[in-house]
């Protein structure tokens, strides 16, 4: 962990393992005149400590890091800190990943695709009380009409649903999947159905991609 010492208005602690992400980040937040890093972490062991030590007005939380998963261990930290709002920047903008982040209540989830005073404007989004998204994450999400609570893909997929796609994506067969979870073949064949209707996709390798592109399977 690295700590900063000057004094900015908008307080904020990096969770990221990359050096060269954090070292360039860090340039430009320190840059922008209203923002100061007061500590940057690279272990997912140190970032309740770290949380809880600096009490950041913003987290900015990668989604990928050996050894522990970061988001949990900055949800944590935030419990303790009396009012850190938590930023996710990630290179990887999944359906399961933005799915979860939207159900831990995150404060913004932004690509690490995006230009540098994205970024700015969206610690002081989020400082500030509003929602931020990328582009990128917004194309993700489909709004019901009917509805104004935005739904990803992976959300409209039932718990067997979603079992069915990942051994789909293993490459099983119908039978197969259906002698696994103790299902008739005529039910599988309905729920994978189903799933390909919910992700867009027109047959089993397109769902299977679907699977593996969102990390609901390792390809």
């Amino acid at each position: 962990m690295m700590e900063m010492t000057h004094t900015d208005n908008i307080r904020v602690l990096i969770i990221d393992d990359h050096k060269i992400v954090a070292d360039a980040l860090s340039a430009v937040l320190e840059d922008s005149g209203d923002i100061q890093v007061v500590a940057r972490v690279s272990k997912p062991d140190d970032i309740v400590s770290a949380i809880t030590e600096h009490r950041p007005d913003v987290v900015i939380c990668d989604l990928e890091m050996p050894g522990g998963d970061p988001l949990d261990r900055a949800a944590e930290g935030i419990a303790q800190s009396n009012g850190s709002k938590l930023l996710v920047l990630t290179a990887y903008p999944t359906d399961a990943h933005i799915a979860r982040a939207i159900q831990m209540r995150v404060g913004g989830f932004l690509t690490k695709h995006e230009p540098a005073e994205a970024v700015v404007d969206g610690i002081r989004a989020v400082h500030s009380g509003h929602a931020i998204y990328s582009d990128e994450v917004r194309d993700r999400m489909t709004a019901d009409k009917t509805s104004s609570q935005a739904e990803l893909k992976v959300l409209t997929l039932t718990p067997r649903e979603l079992s069915v796609v990942r051994l789909v994506a293993q490459g099983m067969t119908t039978v197969q999947i259906a002698e696994a979870i103790h299902r008739s073949p005529k039910t599988i064949d309905n729920q994978i159905s189903s799933a390909l209707t919910k992700t867009n996709s027109t047959n089993r390798v397109e769902l299977s991609r679907w699977a593996i592109r969102e990390g609901l399977v390792k390809a």
